[in-house]
Parts: structure tokens; sequence; C-alpha cells
């Protein structure tokens, strides 16, 4: 539930001229300075402030290599606000969740991010810095985002179950496209979850074509504002087929020319923004397993065990679970149960793991255990520390389908939490 005032994005503009002119004398900086705490929007009680908006704006600036001028900024406004909107709905719902991230993850990935771009953490703060940028509003972004992933997975992922016949079905129309083309597509995509909504998402995606066309970089623009679960990747899909594709993006692919910028396209459930990196002919051949990364905790039993001995040892597996929230959890829990036997079980091929571990093996989030499995060693709890095998393998199929189902149930999910919010936005 949204209500908005009538005021004009000028308004924000001002704030913006008025931060950039040092001169100005003491009682308008002072002035300037109060417009920076005043409140652009109130999110489910918690406030957004002009500042918030201005820190997050030049953001965009800077990564896409925009021009800032008011022109420009004018044109990004809505959707920094609609980001910086979202950012504080995911933080919220992880919170309710009981996720978290620390600060030591936060510093990690802004480390990764100066990496990226070539500088050093020190460099990249510079570079913010002599933006206008304070480095903790890139700091609550990454938070967001990784809030979001967690969420996500812990909350969805386990819903998200790729059977051998969904695995099949795909195998086959792998090998019948063989030869046809595969598109390398990089997208933005901005949701619209109620009718009313189109047209402002709409104006909000020519918005973003035009500063492509005026030369912004797509990766950064898609970083920013694209809401897909590829914005991490800069908007990258990887290889597509075009049955793989929203049928209304597959039809401008099928007809675009290499990185020509197309779009805005209304497919389901939003708008697109895309363009086509590369082609190659689509690659059939037989299939391979796949193997992933086992990590183990075992309750020896023997196959003809006591359901009492059977249900003891199924109850102090689900007691250790809930402290292993990565690989690296795994061990230290184990210790926690004297009866039990940590083992790093390395790769391993999915085909040679016990029937009743294969499921597991394919679907099973990353990081996270599994429930307690009985196999004729006993009572094992397993958790996936990577997946490896591409072309054909069953594990890359499973994993791709699997991703694809996800990002459709975290943009159903996102998409809820906008329709249950009260927001007020003040600008």
């Amino acid at each position: 539930m949204i209500k908005a005032t009538r005021r004009k994005w000028i308004a924000i503009l001002a704030v913006i001229s008025g931060l950039c002119m040092s001169e100005m004398p003491a009682n308008v900086r002072a002035q300037d300075q109060a417009d920076e705490l005043k409140i652009a929007a109130v999110v489910n009680d918690e406030i957004i402030t002009q500042l918030d908006v201005l820190m997050r704006l030049r953001i965009a600036l800077l990564s896409a290599r925009l021009p800032d001028t008011p022109e420009v900024e004018q044109r990004l406004i809505p959707q920094v606000l609609r980001q910086l909107i979202d950012d504080h709905l995911k933080k919220q719902e992880a919170k309710k969740a009981s996720i978290t991230v620390t600060q030591s993850e936060i510093d990690e990935q802004l480390d990764h991010i100066a990496q990226r771009n070539g500088m050093t953490r020190d460099q990249m703060q510079a570079q913010l810095s002599s933006a206008g940028v304070l480095m903790s509003a890139l700091a609550s972004q990454v938070e967001a985002e990784m809030s979001w992933v967690r969420l996500v997975q812990t909350k969805l992922r386990s819903s998200v179950r790729i059977t051998d016949e969904e695995i099949n079905e795909e195998v086959a129309r792998i090998q019948a496209s063989q030869g046809q083309l595969e598109y390398r597509v990089s997208e933005i995509f901005l949701a619209v979850d109620n009718p009313a909504q189109a047209s402002a998402a709409q104006s909000s995606a020519q918005r973003l074509v035009d500063q492509l066309t005026a030369g912004a970089d797509f990766a950064s623009l898609a970083t920013q504002f694209s809401q897909d679960q590829s914005a991490p990747d800069g908007g990258d899909l990887g290889w597509l087929r075009l049955d793989e594709m929203d049928p209304s993006l597959a039809q401008a692919i099928r007809t675009s020319q290499p990185n020509q910028v197309i779009g805005p396209i209304l497919g389901i459930g939003g708008y697109y923004i895309a363009v086509t990196r590369a082609t190659r002919p689509a690659a059939g051949g037989s299939t391979t397993a796949g193997t992933v990364s086992l990590k183990r905790v075992l309750w020896t039993l023997p196959p003809n065990a006591a359901d009492s001995e059977v249900n003891k040892a199924s109850d102090q597996a689900k007691s250790i679970a809930a402290g292993i929230r990565s690989c690296d959890d795994v061990q230290k829990a184990a210790a926690d149960a004297p009866t039990a036997a940590y083992s790093d079980l390395g790769t391993v091929s999915i085909d040679e793991l016990a029937p009743a571990l294969q499921a597991s093996a394919i679907n099973q989030p990353i990081g996270l255990p599994t429930a307690p499995i009985r196999t004729g060693q006993g009572i094992g709890l397993y958790v996936v520390c990577s997946r490896q095998g591409g072309g054909l393998s069953r594990v890359a199929i499973a994993d791709r389908l699997g991703r694809q189902r996800l990002e459709t149930l975290a943009r159903g999910y996102l998409s809820d939490l906008r329709r249950t919010a009260v927001v007020d936005m003040r600008m």
C-alpha cells in the first residue's frame, strides 16, 4: 500500500545541487544539511532520508559512469527510491527470519567489489569519497542483497525439488535442440506488482534505456536497478535457448542484433531490458551424473536397529542441524554429538551415492544440512558444499532448473512484500 504526495522530484535535486556548493553561506549550508535529513519515504515505520536517496543516486552514477547532471538525476531518482524501499523490505523480512549478515562478511564482499573493479579497498573508498559517497551507503546496499540471498536460500530453496522426470524432459529438449542457437543474454528486469504500476514501471524502464543509449554501462545499471536474481551478476543470464526465455523476450531476442539494447518489453511479471552478448550452436550429446562435495555427520547403526535407536539418532541429528549454516559449521556442530562421527567425503559422483542420497545431492541448498537420512550405515546428516558438472551433466541441469524456479519464487516473495507493505512516500 503506497501513499504518495504530489511533490515534484525537483525537490531533491535542489538538495543535491546545494550539497555540491561548498561556498554557500553558513546559514544556507545549515539549511541544506537539515534537508538531507528530511524524510523521503517511510517503509513499515522505517525511515528513508533524502540523504539515503542522494547516496544511492551517486553510487549509481559512479558505477554506471553517467554524467552527474540534473537531467540524468531526475531520470534515475524514482528508480533509486524504489530500490531503497526494496532494500528495506528485504532487510526487514530477513530480520523476522533471524537471518543476519556479519560485518566481516560485508567487509569481505566490499573487498570483492573493489577487486572486480581493479582497486584496493582503500582506493575504492577514496573514489567514493571524491564522489561524495559514504562507504556506509554501499555497505548498506551490500547487506540488503546478502540478507535477501540468504533468506531466499534458507526459506525457499528447500521447497524446490527437481525430479528425475523433469531432468529427463530437459535432457530430451536439449538433445532435440542440438544445432539450434543459444544466446548469451544480459537483462534488467523491473517488476510490476499490480496493473496500476505498469505505466510507472514502463517509464522507469524507458529512462534506463535512454541512459544505456547515451552510453551507460549495462552491467552496472543491472546491478543497481534490476529486480531479478541476476542483478548481482550484472544481469548476466548465461546461455539460454529461446524456449527457456519469457516468450515476449524471446521474440525480441530472436530478431535483435548482437549488443543491441532492446526494450522495454512487457513480459510475465514486469518489463525487460536486454542485450544479446553472443550466440552459439546448442550442443547435444550424452549426459553424465555430475559430482558433489559432501560433508557428513553419521550415527552408525546396524540395518536391524530398533526404532528407538533410530529415533534417538534422528533427534540428535535434528538438534545439531540447527547450528549448521555453512560447510564450515559441520565439524564444529558434530563435536556436540559425541556418539556421531564427522567425515569430509570430498568430491563424489552422484550415481555412486546411496539412492536415498541422490535426490538431496541434486536439490539440497548449498551449505545447509539435509534432514536425517537413513542409509545402510546408519543415520546421516549431509551438507552439500559444492556441485560440479557442466554441459549435459544431470547435476548441472538440475541446478539450472532449480535456480530458475527459485528465481520465480523469490520474485513472487518480494512482490508479496511490496503489496502488503505500508509505504509513505514524502517526495
